[in-house]
């Protein structure tokens, strides 16, 4: 899956018949390689996005709306010297390469016209945006600058000559005839395989699309050239031109290629080694490169903001977890504190067998039909100091268990609650899901509060949504906030209320109130509370359900853990067939 060189023609198509002569309206540098263009034309507006990042360097036309930096950087402020205003004559492509060249006319001091372009490199890491004088191809400036000392083939300097001819030695697929791609490919290294004698000799072919001709072809694209029969060359030839000449032609079918709910490949033509149920189309290039960016910008915004929230969660549940284990061996010695007293009454009844420096001395067990006792003793104190010492030890430890047993409950209470906040964000889906997670855990007292000069507006809780069978809402909680919200507030008390049986899992609430439900209605709820909850990947899980009525909030007061009594349990197996089947409500 790659932005190529067919992607880049498909973009530029749909640029020069909507922008062509149009006017640049504002300039934006929303990130440090990014650049936003907002162009008006023929009574619409566009905002046309060029990017010049190592991971994901791009150019379309975008409906998302980003923050910009309150003081522009300086490449911005040059590009909105030159192009603010500026008329698009239109946009051209490098021999099918991945390079963008938008030509513009704008006006100088003296009010005369002068032509410059706007160059978008989509190169990788080696991906550029360059402005540069159309008259005598001087480099205005760059959102990259490249020295010498960081490519000794071509620098991109202020002042220094453009030189496209450098970027590329490859042959121009779209100017290709059948003649010369048969002696190319006789010409060429014969072990080397189809697949790579298509993309080293051509420009702006990805490996798949190079998959594609091959297929197209009938010949698997893994064979070396030196295996094909003269038939299978000429075959591979007129795909090969069939296919290019869908490119000249602009007969584009952007569309997406699924694989079990995930994009494995997108494209602006028709792949036809993939099985038409596998597609997803789009009315235009741009719209389908705004879907796929925009969530894989999320998901990467998303892997960055939940990897450190993650870290803090796991740290204080290792911390909780270690303090249950170092309490719940103090609470077992509390409980065995008895032995303290009985030593201290024994000692205390044969003071005058004791002497200083001893350690330890054996008596008769009076508590034990006089059955013979070894009671440890402090060299260091005399007879009655080891007997009171003994009686502090067990005084303490008869109000340590009393302490021991609220302390254990409270780290229960946390480990519960803190696994619950894992699963949460594994069920995150948006930024504001981990935004929303972590003001919990600031009011939890897990990470720590900081002080904000500026106060940003809360966003509501929006809850999962679903459809019963029935035509009752569903829904189903996020993260504990939302958990606590939609049980202990949003349902009634008629409402039916699901959760996982011992483990973490969302709160699913079916508003009902109290009317009957049918099997399958919670069929569904407990899919729902199975799907949502730690064991979700198990092929049996129990789904405890109730009565709104019958919950309360745990003594704990930690948000989301509530105590129930009176309900019934249901087994749910399938789940991720099952899950395919409930609707969400729109």
């Amino acid at each position: 899956m790659a932005y190529d060189g067919t992607v880049l023609k498909a973009v530029i198509h749909e640029l020069n018949e909507k922008l062509n002569t149009g006017r640049i309206d504002k300039i934006y540098q929303p990130e440090k390689d990014e650049i936003t263009l907002s162009i008006r034309c023929k009574g619409e507006k566009y905002k046309l996005l060029l990017s010049a990042s190592s991971n994901n360097p791009r150019v379309y036309l975008t409906n998302i709306d980003k923050n910009n930096p309150q003081t522009p950087p300086t490449f911005c402020m040059l590009l909105r010297k030159h192009l603010e205003s500026a008329r698009i004559i239109n946009f051209e492509q490098y021999k099918m390469d991945r390079v963008l060249k938008m030509n513009v006319i704008s006006k100088n001091e003296l009010g005369d016209e002068i032509t410059k372009s706007l160059i978008v490199e989509i190169m990788g890491k080696y991906s550029n945006i360059i402005l540069i004088d159309n008259s005598n191809n001087k480099i205005y400036d760059s959102i990259k600058r490249v020295n010498s000392q960081m490519s000794r083939v071509r620098e991109i300097l202020p002042g220094l000559q453009y030189d496209i001819e450098s970027i590329s030695d490859k042959e121009d697929p779209l100017i290709e005839t059948q003649e010369n791609f048969i002696n190319i490919l006789k010409n060429s290294e014969q072990n080397k395989s189809l697949k790579n004698f298509i993309m080293n000799t051509y420009t702006g072919i990805s490996p798949n699309i190079s998959r594609e001709i091959s297929y197209r072809a009938s010949i698997e694209s893994d064979r070396p050239l030196n295996s094909l029969t003269n038939e299978e060359i000429h075959s591979l030839s007129k795909a090969f031109l069939d296919f290019t000449k869908s490119l000249n032609n602009n007969e584009y079918k952007a569309n997406f290629v699924m694989e079990n709910d995930k994009i494995i490949s997108f494209s602006a033509l028709d792949l036809l080694m993939y099985p038409e149920n596998e597609k997803t189309y789009f009315k235009s290039i741009s719209s389908l490169l705004d879907e796929y960016y925009s969530k894989k910008d999320n998901d990467q915004r998303m892997k960055d903001k939940s990897s450190n929230i993650k870290k803090v969660v796991k740290n204080n549940l290792d911390k909780n977890i270690k303090k249950l284990e170092k309490q719940n061996e103090e609470l077992n010695e509390a409980t065995n504190r008895e032995k303290y007293k009985i030593y201290a009454d024994l000692i205390s009844a044969n003071l005058y067998k004791i002497e200083k420096g001893q350690k330890s001395i054996e008596v008769e067990n009076f508590y034990d039909n006089m059955n013979l006792i070894k009671v440890p003793l402090d060299e260091r104190f005399s007879g009655s100091e080891n007997a009171n010492r003994y009686y502090k030890k067990y005084s303490k430890l008869k109000h340590a268990a009393k302490r021991l047993e609220l302390e254990i409950e409270k780290s229960k209470s946390n480990i519960d609650y803190l696994e619950t906040v894992l699963l949460n964000i594994e069920f995150s889906d948006e930024v504001s899901d981990i935004e929303e997670i972590k003001e919990e855990l600031k009011e939890t007292g897990f990470i720590k509060k900081t002080k904000s000069k500026t106060k940003n507006k809360k966003k509501e809780s929006k809850f999962l949504e679903f459809k019963s069978i029935d035509g009752y809402k569903i829904y189903v909680g996020k993260n504990n906030k939302q958990n606590e919200e939609l049980t202990l507030k949003i349902a009634s008390k008629e409402d039916m209320w699901f959760h996982v049986k011992g483990g973490a899992g969302s709160h699913v609430i079916i508003k009902n109130n109290g009317e009957e439900l049918s099997e399958e209605a919670i069929n569904e709820c407990a899919t729902l509370a199975a799907y949502y909850s730690s064991f979700k990947n198990s092929n049996n899980v129990e789904i405890d359900y109730t009565t709104r009525k019958n919950i309360k909030r745990h003594p704990s007061k930690v948000p989301g853990l509530v105590i129930y009594v009176d309900f019934s349990t249901i087994n749910v197996s399938n789940i991720f067939n099952n899950i395919k089947n409930i609707k969400k409500d729109a």
